[in-house]
Formats: C-alpha cells, sequence, structure tokens
C-alpha cells in the first residue's frame, strides 16, 4: 500500500514535472438513476479540468454507483491514457462519522468513502473523500483515482523526453536527475505497452 504521506510526495513530483499543464479534475454535478428491477445505474457527470479549462460531460453505466463511475472516467479518458485500462478497483468503503451529525437521526452525518486501486504490479493506492453526500464523495473520490494515475502517466513521458534531451547534450547531472524520477514514477503508475517500452531507458 502506498502511504498517504508518500502519495503526497508523489503528488509534489508530478506538479513540479508537469507544472500548469498539470491535470486537476474538479466534478460539477452528478445525477445517477438507478434500474432497480434491471440492476443497472447510469451515472452523468459535469467534470472541468480546472488548468486545461475544459469542461466535458461524463455518463456511463454500470452494476452499481462505483462500477458505472468508473466506467464512465475509463471511457472518456482511457484512450489518451492507456495505462487507465490497466488499473483495478480493490475495494472500496463507505464509514459514516455519526459523532459529526447535526440532527438527531445522525442521517446527516459526514461519511468517507475510501477507494482502493491496484495499479498493474499490484500496488494499491487509497483514495478517501469526506463529506456530508456519499454519492459526492463518490464521484470525488474516483476522480482522485484517475488524476493520479493521469498525472502520472503523462508526467513520466514528459521526463522521458526530458532523459532523451539531456542524454543529446551530454548532460550527465540531468540525466541521473531526470533517470531518478522516472524510477520513482514508474512504481506509482499502471504499466501500459507506452510506459514500459519508456521505462526501459531507466535500465540504458
Amino acid at each position: 500500500m502506498t502511504k498517504p504521506g508518500r502519495m503526497q510526495e508523489i503528488s509534489t513530483l508530478m506538479r513540479e514535472v508537469l507544472g500548469e499543464s498539470y491535470t486537476h479534475l474538479i466534478v460539477k454535478r452528478v445525477l445517477v438513476e438507478e434500474d432497480l428491477e434491471g440492476g443497472k445505474t447510469s451515472v452523468t457527470c459535469e467534470v472541468d479540468d480546472e488548468n486545461a479549462g475544459v469542461k466535458s460531460v461524463i455518463a456511463g453505466k454500470g452494476v452499481g454507483m462505483v462500477d458505472a463511475l468508473l466506467q464512465a472516467m475509463l471511457a472518456r479518458f482511457g484512450e489518451e491514457y492507456p495505462s487507465l485500462k490497466t488499473i483495478r478497483l480493490y475495494s472500496f468503503s463507505v464509514r459514516g462519522q455519526l459523532d459529526t451529525k447535526k440532527g438527531y437521526s445522525g442521517a446527516d452525518s459526514l461519511g468517507e468513502v475510501t477507494l482502493e486501486i491496484a495499479n498493474s504490479e499490484d500496488r494499491l493506492f487509497a483514495f478517501a473523500d469526506l463529506s456530508r453526500s456519499v454519492i459526492s464523495s463518490m464521484a470525488r473520490v474516483t476522480l482522485m483515482a484517475l488524476e493520479h494515475f493521469i498525472n502520472a502517466e503523462r508526467a513520466f513521458v514528459s521526463l522521458h523526453h526530458a532523459l532523451q534531451d539531456a542524454k543529446a547534450r551530454h548532460r550527465a547531472d540531468l540525466v541521473q536527475r531526470f533517470t531518478n524520477s522516472m524510477a520513482t514514477l514508474v512504481k506509482n503508475t499502471s504499466y501500459s505497452e507506452v510506459i514500459s517500452r519508456l521505462r526501459e531507458d531507466i535500465k540504458e
């Protein structure tokens, strides 16, 4: 399991590499429709990429809300970021913090949604969100997970280009720096054909 402190370090590294192009996904609205007889769930989300200024409407179907959300997000981003096709849901949980209730019933208490994602090497990454709406937290935590793997892939590819440039300019200092950063990121992404091919440069 990648611990929260380590996740923060990885996030800082990705932000340093990507700068203003770092992908930051914010969910603005979620519509959920449950077909109780058919056992199907439909989800539509309005999502903003804050740094890119891009707004998207993402829709998907599944056998529950988590499945529908993941299917929607993967359909939207999977082609552009192939590593997303190699991640899988390991576990999710919802835990009510009843000591935060405002009303007598406790139904308005804060709830924490935790999502664990396994990458292609079965390394686990945990993402969590806390709010008074389980649906909102499920949507946000799913986006957190995808945001992590999208930025990890983008940062890895960006570092690969920088590494090739440093080698061409015979900058041994930069070659070592970029190689170390790529070695860190490769453990925190999920291997696609693209990532697998580029990571060979770390071994050279």
